[in-house]
C-alpha cells in the first residue's frame, strides 16, 4: 500500500514538473518570436532610413554637380578685357555648347559701352556669379570703361539671368511684375542699399524721378541687344536690382529685397522648373 502510495506521488510530481516545463518553454517561444518580431521592424525601419539617407546623398549630390564653371577672357589685345563663365561637365553636351554661346554674347555686350565713340577704348570687366543652381545661372559684371579724351573713366555693371533648362534670358519682367506697387518698393526705400553708406544719397537720386519714369526704366531693364542702365540679378533668398546714378555716386547702384518680401510679384515662382528653387523663399 505504501509503496503504491509513493508511486503515484512520484507520477503526479511528474506530470506537475512536465506542465510546468511545457508552459515556461511556450513562454520563452512567445517571449523569442516578440523579439524576432521587434528585431525584424527594427531593421526595415533601420532600412528605410539609410535607403532614405542614401537618396537623400543621391539627390543632394546630384543638385549639387548639376554643372561646373571654368573662367575664359576675352582680349581684343587693344585694351579690352572681359573675363566671363563657361558651363562644364553638363549632362547635355550639344545643349552645354549653346548655353556658353549665350553666356559669352552677354558677357561681351560690354563692348556696346563704347560702340559709337571716337577715340581709344579700355575696357576691363570681371565676372561674379551670384547664384548658380540646377535651374538658374545669375551672373554679374562690373568693372572700369575710359576712352580717350573723356572727363574721367566710368564704372560699368551689367548682368546676365540664364535659365539653365530652356537656355533662355531672364529680364526683369520676366522675374516679377513690374507694376507700380513693385516700382513704389524701389522709391520709398523698400529695397536694401548693398552700399549702405550711400543709402541716403541713392534715395536722393533716385526720388528725382517720377514713378512713371522709373517703371519706364525697369520694364526695360536687363535690355537685350544694347547696353542701359537698369538689370537684375537673383541670389538664393534675394532679387537685386541694378540702376543708373550719377558718377560722383558711382555711375550705379545695387539694391537687393527678399523673395518673401515681394512674393506676390514674382511670376518665376509659377514656372514648374523654378519651384524647387523658391520653395524656402515664401
Amino acid at each position: 500500500m505504501f509503496r503504491k502510495l509513493c508511486i503515484g506521488l512520484i507520477i503526479i510530481g511528474t506530470i506537475a514538473i512536465t506542465v510546468s516545463c511545457s508552459g515556461k518553454t511556450n513562454d520563452l517561444s512567445k517571449e523569442a518570436m516578440a523579439n524576432n518580431n521587434v528585431s525584424s521592424e527594427s531593421s526595415k525601419i533601420e532600412n528605410n532610413k539609410t535607403n532614405g539617407d542614401v537618396a537623400q546623398k543621391a539627390n543632394k549630390s546630384s543638385h549639387q554637380s548639376s554643372y561646373k564653371i571654368i573662367s575664359e577672357t576675352y582680349d581684343d589685345n587693344q585694351g579690352t578685357k572681359i573675363s566671363y563663365p563657361q558651363i562644364t561637365d553638363f549632362n547635355d553636351a550639344e545643349k552645354q555648347k549653346k548655353l556658353n554661346e549665350t553666356i559669352k554674347n552677354e558677357a561681351l555686350k560690354g563692348n556696346n559701352y563704347y560702340k559709337d565713340v571716337d577715340g581709344k577704348v579700355t575696357i576691363d570687366i570681371k565676372y561674379e556669379i551670384v547664384c548658380q543652381e540646377p535651374e538658374l545661372l545669375s551672373i554679374i559684371y562690373s568693372g572700369v570703361g575710359n576712352v580717350s579724351g573723356a572727363a574721367h573713366p566710368s564704372n560699368l555693371f551689367y548682368t546676365t539671368n540664364l535659365d539653365i533648362i530652356n537656355n533662355k534670358k531672364l529680364r526683369l519682367n520676366d522675374i516679377v511684375d513690374v507694376n507700380d506697387d513693385f516700382v513704389n518698393m524701389l522709391i520709398t526705400g523698400k529695397f536694401k542699399a548693398v552700399n549702405s553708406d550711400y543709402e541716403a544719397q541713392y534715395k536722393s537720386d533716385i526720388n528725382t524721378s517720377s514713378l512713371d519714369d522709373w517703371k519706364k526704366r525697369l520694364l526695360a531693364a536687363d535690355p537685350s541687344d544694347n547696353m542701359g542702365s537698369e538689370f537684375s540679378y537673383m541670389t538664393k533668398d534675394s532679387l537685386g536690382l541694378s540702376v543708373g546714378v550719377i558718377h560722383a555716386l558711382g555711375d550705379h547702384a545695387e539694391f537687393e529685397i527678399k523673395y518673401k518680401d515681394i512674393w506676390k510679384y514674382i511670376k518665376l515662382k509659377d514656372d514648374a522648373h523654378f519651384q524647387d528653387f523658391f520653395k524656402t523663399a515664401d
